[in-house]
């Protein structure tokens, strides 16, 4: 995903690598500690914008979604990428499109799970694929469809 930088405090960066040490990624660890108090406080209606509170009923109700992809916090691990359930994967063969799902915890297309490569040889009919260069995800919650490979580039180093 995109980037951005934010400005912050020279001593609050100056304590985070007194704390951890200089071979930890701060960017990496900052976004984790934001990232888990966005999802720990996701049920909180009152603490944010309607426009947030109307797009979180506009979603596929908990309960239908647990049903059909499994826990919202679970996935499948790509290494280095980490695909939630409900991300979709999509693969274009000789003009025909497929398309797969993260379904509790595994990769699903009809019923079947595959790992990455082994889906993007199905669907090319048995031939050998780079599942980074013919796959394309698209996260749950997002609109855009995005290269594997360029998911995993994007990854802090």
């Amino acid at each position: 995903m995109p980037q951005i930088a934010i400005p912050l405090d020279s001593e609050i960066i100056g304590e985070m690598f007194l704390r951890v040490g200089p071979a930890v990624d701060i960017s990496n660890w900052i976004e984790n500690v934001v990232r888990g108090y966005l999802e720990r406080t996701a049920d909180d209606t009152g603490k944010w914008s309607d426009a947030y509170n109307a797009y979180r009923e506009s979603q596929v109700a908990p309960n239908d979604f647990t049903a059909e992809f499994g826990d919202p916090k679970g996935g499948y691990h790509w290494a280095p990428l980490f695909l939630p359930n409900g991300t979709l994967i999509r693969m274009e063969y000789k003009k025909k499109v497929s398309q797969a799902a993260v379904k509790h915890n595994k990769i699903d297309l009809d019923g079947a799970s595959y790992s990455p490569s082994e889906l993007a040889s199905f669907i090319a009919a048995g031939t050998n694929r780079n599942a980074w260069r013919d796959l394309l995800i698209k996260l749950p919650g997002r609109t855009d469809w995005c290269l594997a490979e360029q998911l995993r580039r994007q990854l802090p180093k």
